[in-house]
């Protein structure tokens, strides 16, 4: 009987120990960016249930607080592994915590990143459209890295690929010729995505979060280089992020123009109000359907013209 438990005990341990990978985190990556399920309409993408959702908070909440063990125990049971990374790219030997599928999983719910030693604790980067905005899910790595931002999100399926409507508010032509609702796979544009609820987690964890989603948009003669927002056009009371990151930018780059939602009132187009991690961050009561009365300049949505900006690393 001894003999038994202790048997037992070393499989089941093992069973959900932690994947222990070394490389380089840039090609680790751009293999996952590369295998994204890309085409529209073609149904991969299939939402968590709820019963996902509940276990996915878990999951997360496990991964701030180190529970590794615990979380990589509760991603088994949605297709999901802990990934422990150390990327031997840089001098410091970075180890990242990886939440990804596993390789049999069909749950294509995104990557997510962590650095639990990050430099900017409170600093999230989020990708929801890696792959029909150009280069975003490669971009967004960069400034991870080198921000030394806590987390990394790249969604797992191309906006489009659902063929499936959101009961969230807010239309697009993005996946057809005509204005029609968003697509379930629109990790930008729902509530039930793994998106939403990392969100929903991390808030009262992270004091004063800050989300910078990078966006990409077919530039027209009369468009500026980026379009930037903090999801309403409402100027925050505290720090306005948006209006640092826009002299920061000159600084590398004096040819850039811009448009800031909250200053340039004449400008709607491509300014977040129905992204409903903006309006979660915002503090709306019904982030799906209802814009928020407020803003608290933490959700930083950049929308960004493909030259100068996307098209290099630099």
């Amino acid at each position: 009987m001894k003999k038994f438990l202790i048997l037992f005990l070393l499989f089941t341990v093992g069973s959900y120990a932690q994947t222990i990978i070394s490389g380089n985190l840039e090609n680790y990556v751009n293999n996952y960016l590369s295998n994204i399920p890309n085409s529209s309409s073609s149904d991969e993408y299939q939402p968590p249930a709820d019963s996902n959702l509940n276990e996915w908070a878990n999951t997360i909440e496990n991964i701030i607080l180190k529970n590794y063990n615990s979380a990589d125990l509760k991603a088994s049971s949605f297709d999901y592994q802990i990934v422990r990374f150390t990327d031997t790219s840089d001098t410091e030997n970075t180890e990242y915590i990886i939440l990804e599928k596993k390789a049999a999983s069909t749950n294509f719910w995104g990557i997510f990143i962590f650095n639990p030693v990050a430099i900017r604790q409170k600093l999230i980067i989020q990708a929801p459209h890696p792959l029909h905005d150009s280069n975003t899910g490669k971009e967004s790595l960069i400034i991870f890295k080198t921000s030394g931002a806590r987390a990394l999100f790249i969604s797992g399926t191309h906006r489009c690929n659902s063929s499936v409507f959101t009961t969230c508010s807010g239309t697009t032509t993005v996946c057809s010729s005509t204005s029609q609702s968003y697509r379930i796979s629109d990790q930008a544009h729902v509530v039930n995505g793994t998106f939403q609820k990392t969100t929903e987690v991390l808030l009262p964890l992270i004091e004063n979060l800050i989300v910078i989603q990078p966006h990409g948009f077919a530039k027209q003669s009369s468009d500026p280089d980026l379009i930037m927002s903090n999801g309403t056009q409402l100027t925050p009371s505290g720090i306005d992020y948006l209006s640092l990151l826009k002299t920061n930018l000159l600084n590398l780059d004096n040819s850039l123009t811009f448009k800031i939602a909250h200053i340039d009132l004449a400008w709607t187009r491509l300014i977040a109000t129905t992204n409903t991690q903006g309006r979660l961050i915002n503090g709306s009561i019904n982030p799906c359907n209802l814009n928020s009365p407020s803003t608290s300049g933490r959700f930083l949505h950049l929308e960004q013209a493909f030259a100068k900006l996307r098209d290099s690393k630099t």
